[in-house]
């Protein structure tokens, strides 16, 4: 466990202090350096090690070094090429952040609309390296899965490796799984006046498309989707969603397949819809991961966890005239 009153940063040129947890007792210090410092290249985590600029317990160590129960291990700052500085991220987004479900293996958050899970090439920092700033000592904190940058709600991640390797392996087999549920809302154009309609639609990567995009083909991977309209309300509909396969991208290209898309969607959504959201403040897909139903990979209990419709959506929703 990390003791928070011993925490130092981690800042712009001060030190982070971390105790030993254990779950790392017995780890070579090099190896929980590599799993600490994602990114860093291990040439500079042995650089930092030989230099005396990391300590532990005060000492100079070498980097097969096992850890002990409390023990206390000082990292510099650290800048590099391929890394950014915690002092990089805007850090006040992890307020923003909420937590919906924790325990020692599974954390779920609440993604907000506009934030990527994980930072790349012309995006600042994600979720995930928002997290791991927040809480810089997990040895280990990884995806499960991903969201789409302006998709909201439940996002899951592993705080251990076998937690991780049980979640993807329940991902993959969700379509026959009894106990890996995920429900979705959107907010499409047009009034969608069918009870329940199933949309079972091969779906794959349009080629020589410099956009990632995604179309119906009969040569795609397998996609199914459950739609359950809801409410109606001047020309949207409020939509339930089950997502039966995990395509990319698949709820809004099956949903845009049978003429109706999801409400802002810029990629397959309608034009003149999208502008006209645009001018009331709403930039944005409709689309929101509101339930993840699954069993705790290490009890076997049944969790169900929620998030909550974000404000855009009653926004829309509460409309009382047309646009």
């Amino acid at each position: 466990m990390v003791n928070s009153d011993e925490i130092i940063g981690p800042q712009a040129g001060r030190p982070t202090l971390l105790e030993v947890d254990e779950r790392s007792v017995t780890r070579r210090l090099d190896n929980y350096l590599r799993r600490i410092l994602k990114g860093v290249p291990k040439s500079h985590i042995y650089r930092i090690i030989r230099d005396g600029q990391v300590r532990v317990n005060g000492g100079r160590v070498k980097p097969d070094y096992r850890l002990q129960p409390d023990d206390k291990v000082r990292i510099p700052p650290i800048r590099t090429a391929n890394r950014k500085s915690v002092a990089d991220l805007d850090l006040s987004k992890v307020e923003m952040i909420q937590t919906l479900y924790e325990d020692q293996s599974i954390l779920v958050v609440n993604k907000p609309p506009g934030i990527a899970v994980h930072g790349g090439t012309g995006l600042a920092g994600g979720i995930i390296e928002l997290l791991r700033a927040k809480r810089y000592a997990d040895s280990f904190l990884e995806l499960a899965h991903r969201l789409d940058k302006d998709t909201s709600g439940c996002l899951i991640l592993s705080k251990t490796p076998d937690c991780l390797r049980s979640l993807h392996a329940s991902l993959r087999r969700q379509e026959e799984s009894a106990y890996f549920h995920k429900t979705y809302h959107i907010i499409v154009v047009g009034e969608w006046q069918a009870d329940v309609q199933e949309v079972n639609a091969p779906i794959k990567k349009a080629r020589g498309n410099l956009v990632s995009r995604v179309i119906v083909s009969p040569s795609g991977s397998p996609a199914r989707t459950i739609f359950q309209p809801l409410r109606r309300l001047n020309g949207f509909t409020l939509v339930e969603v089950k997502l039966m396969t995990g395509r990319m991208h698949q709820i809004r290209v099956h949903a845009a397949s049978v003429g109706f898309p999801v409400a802002a969607d810029r990629k397959y959504g309608n034009v003149s819809s999208n502008q006209q959201l645009a001018r009331i403040g709403i930039k944005r897909q409709l689309l929101h991961a509101t339930k993840i139903e699954l069993q705790h990979p290490d009890t076997g209990a049944l969790l169900k966890i929620e998030a909550p419709l974000p404000d855009d959506f009653e926004q829309l929703m509460s409309t009382r005239s047309n646009l």
